[in-house]
């Protein structure tokens, strides 16, 4: 009977603990890979960095929308424009960077470290 007791007081103990215990917040629901995602006042297109290339490498948006790419290789990578439009740190796995398009023109841009991987985007 001793032994019951003291499992209850145990199971009691661990239930209190974990009832009192701070809820966890919801992880965070991040969209930024969602190709569309309407943000603020203009439209946001995703570019996802990929085995070690930009996807897709070419993108088309309207002047006001925004450009998010999104590291999902291993290798850190860089966004970077020769005329230095784009120059984004050092991005680690998941990271992003973001880039609002206010004015037409076609931006090339390649991955500093890795200079082979190129990409563009036009702006009408």
């Amino acid at each position: 009977m001793n032994n019951l007791k003291i499992i209850i007081v145990i199971l009691s103990l661990i239930l209190l603990a974990v009832a009192c215990s701070p809820a966890q917040p919801a992880p965070e629901q991040t969209t930024d890979k969602t190709i569309g995602r309407t943000e603020g006042s203009g439209k946001v297109v995703a570019v996802a960095i990929r085995s070690f290339k930009f996807v897709p490498n070419e993108v088309n948006i309207k002047a006001g929308e925004t450009v998010v790419w999104t590291n999902e290789d291993s290798a850190p990578h860089t966004v970077e424009s020769s005329d230095g439009t784009l120059k984004s740190d050092e991005l680690s796995k998941s990271d992003t960077y973001s880039y609002t398009f206010t004015k037409p023109g076609k931006y090339g841009y390649i991955c500093g470290i890795h200079p082979s991987m190129k990409g563009s985007v036009t702006v009408q």
